[in-house]
C-alpha cells in the first residue's frame, strides 16, 4: 500500500531525527571530554585493586576522534596496606591509543601504542605469599590463557624493585621496553647472598593476544643459577608459558624457592627440565640430571587449588643414595649427633612434618641401583601419598641380593600433634640368612617382620618409644659344627671339631627369634636355634633408645661331651658394635684370654664334680619350626 503524501512528510521527517541523534551521539563519543571520566576511573581502579588509585590528570590528543590517545599523568597506585608505606605503582604518564566504541558498547578496550614513562614499580610478597599485584579474590577468567593484545609498549625511564620474603628475594633496578626489546636487570640479595636477575625479550609491536612471545631469563647467585628460555601466550604473560630450565644449586629447596612446589633440603642439584606453567599450575613434562651422586629422570605436575598444592610425580632413579636427600645443615647436625652419643644404626632421618605446608601429593618412585656401602639391598621402589601433615610409604619394595623386602611407613602428624607418629610394618621374604649375616658360617632361607609404633621428631626417636613386633625365622638351613657345639655350650665338642675339621658343618634345623617392643625395649620371648647336636635359648632384651644389647644364650648337647661351658654366652655392646662374653662375665664384657681360661676352667671343675649341676634334658625330636615362625612373623 503506497504512503500517503502527508505519510511520506511524516517518514522523511523521523529519518532525519534519527540522523541527527546518531550524530548527535557519534560527536559526544568522538569529542567526549576524557577528563570528567577522572574520578570514575580512580573509584573503578581502587575497587578492583584493593588500593587507593589516584590520577593527576586524564586528557584526550585530539578534538574527535573514535581512537583517541589517551594519557594518564602523574598516576599512583597506593601499596595495600599490610605491604607498607608508599606507592606500588607511580607513573609520571601512561599514553594509549582507546578504542572507543567498545567500551561504549561494554567491551573491554583494546590498547595499542602504550608508552609509559617515569614507571616505578614496586612489587612486594610477603612470606605467606600474599603478593601485591595478584588479586586473590578474582577468578578464573576464559582469557587468563592468552595475553593482552598490544600494537606497541614502551617504557621510558622505568625502575623495579621486588622485596619477595616467601623466596628470600630483595632485588632492584632497571626497566625498558623500546623498539630494540624489552629488558630488565636488576641487583640485590638471595637469602642473604648477593644475586642479579636479568630478563630480556623481543619488542613489543602488532602482537596479538595469543601471539607467542619469546624470551630468557637468567639468575644468578652463590646458591642457585638458574637459566630459562621459553615463550609465553601473548606479551608478558607469564600466567601462560612453556620453559626449558637449567637449573644448579647447593640445595633443592634453594630452587623451590622459584617454582614453590613445596620440596625439601638435599644434597647440590645440577638438572634439566622442560616445564609448562598455567595460571597458578606447573606441568614438568621431562626433568633429568642429578641431585648429589643420585641420577634420576622425573615428570610432574604442581597443581595449586583451594590454596593448597597438589603433587603427582613419578621419579625414576638410575642411582639413589639416601644422604643425597640431606643438605649440608642436616648432615652436619647428624654428625654432631652422633659425636655426642656415638655411632648409631637407626638412622636420625627428621620425620616432624610441622613446616610442611598445605601440600597434597602422590609420588611414584623406583631406584634401580642403592648406592650403600655393604648392604644386601639393590633396589627400592613404591609410592609416596601426603595429605597435608600425614604421610605414606606404601607398596614398598626392595630387591635384596637375595629376597626382597615389602611394606608400608607411615608418618601421622594431624590434629596439631607436636610430635609425628611413626608406624613401620615391613616384610622380609625369599631371603638367605647368610647374605643379611655376610658369612656363611650359618645359612638357610630368611623370612623377617617389623611392626613398630612410636612417636618422635625422628625415626631414631620414635623407634626409641615404640611399640610393637619383631621377629625373624629360618628353617633347615646349615650351621658350623664349632658353632653348635658352642650354642650347646659343649666345650669338648667345640675343641674336638676344631681340631678335626674346622669348617665342618651340621643341618640347622630352626632359628626362631622374636621381640615384643613396649617404649623402645624389645625383649625376647621366642629365641630357638635347633641344630642337629643342639638347642640353644635365648633370653634379654635390646634397647632401641641406646641401641644397646643385653643377650644370653643357654644351650643343650644332644649327645654331651664331659667338658660343658656352664655359664650362658653373653651378647651386649651395641648395634653398632656388638660383642660376646663368657664364663659369665656381664653381657658386653670381651672375649679375652682370661674370660677363655675361666670358661675352661669352670668346664674342667664341672666335669670333676666340683659345684656340679643337674642338666636339662633336650628333645630328641626337631621343635615345630614353622608353628614357632607363626608366632613371630
Amino acid at each position: 500500500m503506497a504512503l500517503s503524501a502527508e505519510g511520506r512528510r511524516r517518514a522523511g521527517r523521523i529519518s532525519l531525527i534519527v540522523l541527527a541523534i546518531v550524530t548527535a551521539l557519534a560527536l559526544a563519543i568522538g569529542t567526549f571530554p576524557i577528563g570528567i571520566l577522572r574520578g570514575a576511573i580512580e573509584d573503578r581502579l581502587s575497587a578492583r585493586l584493593g588500593t587507593s588509585v589516584r590520577i593527576g590528570t586524564a586528557k584526550r590528543n585530539s578534538f574527535f576522534s573514535f581512537s583517541p590517545v589517551i594519557t594518564l599523568e602523574s598516576l599512583r597506585i597506593a601499596q595495600p596496606s599490610w605491604a607498607g608505606d608508599g606507592d606500588m605503582v607511580h607513573a609520571k604518564s601512561i599514553q594509549a591509543r582507546v578504542a572507543v566504541l567498545p567500551v561504549v558498547l561494554g567491551r573491554a578496550p583494546r590498547l595499542e601504542d602504550v608508552t609509559a614513562t617515569g614507571l616505578n614499580l614496586s612489587l612486594v610478597r610477603d612470606s605467606n605469599g600474599r603478593a601485591n599485584w595478584e588479586n586473590r579474590d578474582r577468578k578464573p577468567s576464559s582469557n587468563d590463557g592468552k595475553g593482552q593484545g598490544l600494537a606497541g609498549f614502551s617504557i621510558r625511564d622505568g625502575h623495579v624493585t621486588l622485596r619477595d620474603d616467601k623466596r628470600s628475594l630483595t632485588i632492584s633496578g632497571q626497566l625498558k621496553a623500546d623498539a630494540s626489546g624489552v629488558r630488565v636487570e636488576t641487583k640485590g640479595k638471595f637469602h642473604g647472598t648477593p644475586a642479579s636477575l636479568a630478563f630480556s625479550g623481543p619488542k613489543i609491536v602488532g602482537l596479538e593476544a595469543d601471539a607467542r612471545y619469546p624470551f630468557q631469563l637468567l639468575l644468578t647467585s652463590p646458591l642457585l643459577e638458574l637459566r630459562a628460555s621459553g615463550a609465553s601466550v601473548g606479551a608478558l604473560n607469564f600466567r601462560t608459558m612453556a620453559l626449558d630450565i637449567r637449573a644448579k644449586a647447593s640445595n633443592l629447596k634453594y630452587l623451590d624457592d622459584v617454582i614453590e612446589a613445596g620440596l625439601f633440603g638435599t644434597a647440590p642439584i645440577d638438572l634439566t627440565a622442560r616445564v609448562r606453567h598455567s595460571g597458578r599450575d606447573w606441568f614438568v613434562d621431562r626433568l633429568a640430571g642429578r641431585i648429589g651422586s643420585s641420577r634420576l629422570t622425573a615428570k610432574a605436575t604442581v597443581l595449586k587449588r583451594d590454596e593448597r598444592t597438589k603433587i603427582d610425580a613419578d621419579v625414576h632413579f638410575v642411582e639413589f643414595g639416601f644422604d643425597d636427600l640431606a643438605d649440608a645443615e642436616g648432615r652436619a647436625k647428624a654428625a654432631a649427633i652422633e659425636a655426642r652419643i656415638g655411632p648409631r644404626v637407626l638412622p636420625g632421618t627428621r620425620i616432624n612434618l610441622s613446616k610442611v605446608g598445605p601440600t597434597d601429593g602422590r609420588i611414584l618412585f623406583k631406584a634401580d641401583r642403592l648406592l650403600l656401602e655393604n648392604s644386601a639391598f639393590k633396589t627400592l621402589a613404591g609410592k609416596i601419598v601426603l595429605e597435608g601433615k600425614l604421610l605414606r610409604i606404601e607398596n614398598i619394595v626392595a630387591e635384596m641380593t637375595s629376597g626382597r623386602m615389602t611394606g608400608l611407613v607411615e608418618v601421622d602428624q594431624r590434629n596439631g600433634a607436636r610430635r609425628p607418629k611413626l608406624s613401620i610394618d615391613l616384610k622380609f621374604a625369599d631371603g638367605r640368612l647368610e647374605t643379611v649375616m655376610g658369612t656363611k658360617d650359618i645359612t638357610g632361607p630368611l623370612q623377617g617382620r617389623v611392626a613398630l609404633t612410636g612417636t618422635g621428631d625422628t625415626i631414631r626417636e620414635a623407634l626409641g618409644t615404640a611399640n610393637g613386633r619383631a621377629g625373624l625365622a629360618v628353617e633347615s638351613g646349615t650351621i658350623k659344627r664349632t658353632f653348635a657345639a658352642v650354642l650347646g655350650q659343649d666345650l669338648g665338642k667345640a675343641i674336638g671339631t676344631v681340631l678335626r675339621d674346622k669348617d665342618a658343618v651340621v643341618p640347622l634345623r630352626c632359628l626362631v627369634v622374636g621381640f615384643e617392643a613396649t617404649q623402645g625395649d624389645l625383649v625376647a620371648n621366642q629365641f630357638v636355634a635347633d641344630t642337629a647336636i643342639s638347642l640353644g635359648t635365648g633370653k634379654g632384651r635390646i634397647s632401641l633408645a641406646s641401641e644397646q644389647i643385653s643377650l644370653s644364650i643357654s644351650g643343650q648337647s644332644r649327645n654331651p661331651s664331659v667338658l660343658r661351658l656352664e655359664d650362658p654366652i653373653g651378647i651386649g655392646g651395641t648395634l653398632a658394635s656388638p660383642s660376646i662374653s663368657a664364663a659369665g662375665e656381664p653381657p658386653g664384657s670381651k672375649l679375652d684370654r682370661g674370660s677363655v681360661f675361666s670358661a675352661v676352667g669352670k668346664s674342667i671343675g664341672r666335669a670333676l664334680g666340683i659345684g656340679k649341676k643337674e642338666r636339662m634334658p633336650v628333645p630328641p625330636n626337631p621343635i615345630d619350626c614353622r608353628a614357632a615362625a607363626r608366632q613371630v612373623l
